[in-house]
């Protein structure tokens, strides 16, 4: 039954590709030359230097990297591979820079289908945290609320779909506030994967399904409004007795020249890789929240951001997670350079930390 539902999902997906090649039998499909021009190559690269009060050390660092070739094969397709780039803290190797693959797939259009639509098949974008992303622009000082619990990753091998609901926000509110998922009424997206992340050996054949879904209820009074909802539903990464994994998350956010504000509950079961699971292996019941704020101040370059994550496993006895994050920004160009304090409070230790960090992005 799993081979077969398999087996149909891949004659969908060539179905919407055909019909796409079909509906650009007009347009030539582009050169050589054309490709190269085509091509862009872009970079991200977070560099610190922090203190914690735990392993009380100064370190200079680099705390994550990404380097992007997009080739733009044809009016319909492109294709994009990204380098993950970060240090090694394990093994033999420890201190050494690593890099792996974190996003390589083909990308198509599908505006024939649904207009402002499109596909990614191959190592892909998933769902929500991708989409949070771009609200809270704080990689740089860390991982978002769902990936910094362990409950998923942001990329994957798989296949997602991905659309705006009712054309485009006007290119006023795009240049000033935000040019993604700006869909007039919202935007969605869906995808079937393996389920372990890009940077995890698939440990059986389930698959994981994640969908989000955001409705943006007053486009023309209040643009920056959003509600949003994120489902992801499968297995946990283990080989034997497979936990079940579920992430329910609600969000509301609100996005203007001046600020981004987010709140957002999380109610589910497990995790993505296995780690909330009891010794008989059954899922632990997962329940968190998350706060974020950012406000830009007037006719200057900088801005004070803050967040907080409270995160809880049901074990036997209840095991929470506090974060706290308040920082200063200053933005230049694409890049910005944050000052942040971080303290991460847990059952057995609190944690402070202290850190400088520069965002590079090209």
């Amino acid at each position: 039954m799993k081979r077969f539902n398999i087996i149909l999902l891949l004659f969908c997906f060539l179905g919407i590709i055909n019909k796409s090649l079909l509906a650009q039998e007009k347009d030539s499909i582009l050169t050589a030359k054309e490709i190269f021009q085509n091509t862009t190559i872009s970079g991200q690269y977070f560099i610190a230097y922090n203190y914690d009060d735990k392993s009380d050390l100064h370190n200079f660092l680099l705390k994550r990297g990404y380097f992007t070739i997009n080739t733009k094969l044809s009016d319909v397709f492109s294709v994009r591979y990204t380098q993950d780039i970060q240090i090694d803290k394990e093994g033999t190797d420890a201190g050494n820079v690593e890099f792996r693959l974190k996003y390589l797939y083909l990308k198509a259009k599908l505006d024939n289908i649904l207009k402002n639509s499109f596909i990614e098949a191959g190592m892909v974008h998933r769902p929500w945290v991708e989409f949070e992303q771009h609200i809270n622009q704080y990689r740089v000082q860390g991982a978002m609320f769902v990936e910094r619990n362990l409950q998923l990753g942001s990329a994957d091998f798989g296949i997602t779909y991905v659309g705006l609901l009712g054309g485009k926000l006007d290119k006023k509110y795009q240049d000033e506030v935000n040019s993604k998922e700006a869909g007039k009424y919202g935007s969605f997206a869906i995808g079937i994967f393996d389920g372990g992340g890009y940077h995890a050996i698939e440990q059986n054949s389930n698959k994981t399904i994640e969908t989000r879904l955001t409705l943006r209820p007053f486009p023309n009074s209040m643009p920056g409004v959003q509600f949003s909802h994120g489902l992801a539903y499968g297995k946990s990464n283990l080989a034997d007795s497979i936990p079940t994994f579920l992430m329910n998350i609600f969000m509301l956010s609100s996005e203007s020249k001046f600020h981004k504000f987010t709140a957002q509950y999380h109610v589910g079961e497990g995790d993505a890789e296995g780690n909330n699971i009891d010794a008989l292996n059954e899922s632990y019941d997962v329940e968190g929240f998350s706060f974020f704020g950012e406000l830009m101040i007037p006719k200057t370059n900088w801005a004070v951001f803050s967040r907080y994550d409270n995160f809880k496993v049901f074990e036997a006895s209840t095991a929470k997670t506090e974060t706290i994050i308040a920082g200063v920004a200053y933005k230049f160009l694409k890049n910005k350079l944050v000052f942040d304090y971080q303290q991460v409070k847990k059952p057995a230790e609190t944690i402070n930390y202290y850190e400088i960090a520069l965002e590079i992005a090209f």
